[in-house]
């Protein structure tokens, strides 16, 4: 018996421990997704770093596609002394649709324009020849500081979208709280409750005894009483 509520107490911790992750789990992915609303590039980015997700295997080797990668936010004046080599995300039209994407390409040469403009030329480790276009530096979001988590970028894109946030992070939410809930009421009922003295069987059989007594003392005083009117009323006929 105590083997069998040791299990249920330790079942019942690792439940709660998985439980409480997955809700600070949920609260960055929340944190995440405002931070990219706010972001300017559209990209979630805390304490100066970007989290951005890998589309393609033009960087196949440094990174994969379907990886996350960490870039460092930069600001308007270091976006401007990037250096040949350096590994940056940028946006870009790669469709040819008028919208620009985020890509993340190794810079091959810096271009100094007339007027001091400085953009730049790209190309993906991967591919067999320089991106079309130059990068202007208005367009770079970030520079990647070496940091990526393998194969987990497909599932931050799902969670970044509408459907995924729901199934992943908002259901589940209101699932754990509407649990939390119920469990709250109990222990209130439970605790509310506690405070009532439990009825035992010893207790029942002493309130049926009081009761017997009760009723017999009842009886005699009516009994006793009935004598009493029937003495008096002898005496008024004599």
């Amino acid at each position: 018996m105590a083997g069998k509520k040791s299990a249920e107490k330790a079942i019942k911790i690792v439940v709660n421990t998985l439980v409480w992750l997955f809700v600070v789990f949920a609260i960055v992915i929340t944190v995440l997704a405002f931070a990219a609303q706010s972001d300017p590039d559209g990209v979630p980015a805390i304490g100066g770093k970007c989290i951005l997700t890998v589309q393609s295997d033009s960087m196949k080797g440094v990174f994969n596609k379907g990886d996350i990668i960490i870039a460092e936010k930069l600001s308007d004046k270091e976006k401007s002394e990037l250096a040949v080599k350096d590994i940056i995300s940028f946006k870009t039209d790669l469709n040819g649709d008028g919208v620009k994407e985020i890509n993340s390409h190794r810079i091959t040469e810096v271009i100094k324009g007339e007027n001091g403009e400085i953009s730049y030329k790209t190309m993906g480790d991967n591919t067999l020849g320089e991106d079309t276009g130059e990068v202007a530096a208005a367009d770079v979001i970030g520079k990647y500081n070496g940091t990526r988590i393998k194969g987990l970028g497909g599932f931050l894109d799902f969670l970044q979208k509408p459907k995924g946030f729901l199934v992943v992070v908002v259901i589940p939410l209101i699932l754990f709280f509407v649990f939390e809930l119920a469990n709250f009421i109990k222990t209130f009922i439970q605790v509310k409750n506690g405070d009532k003295k439990q009825i035992t069987a010893e207790d029942e059989a002493l309130i049926r005894k009081q009761a017997v007594e009760e009723y017999l003392r009842q009886q005699k005083a009516a009994a006793d009483s009935n004598g009493e009117n029937s003495s008096d009323a002898t005496d008024i006929d004599k």
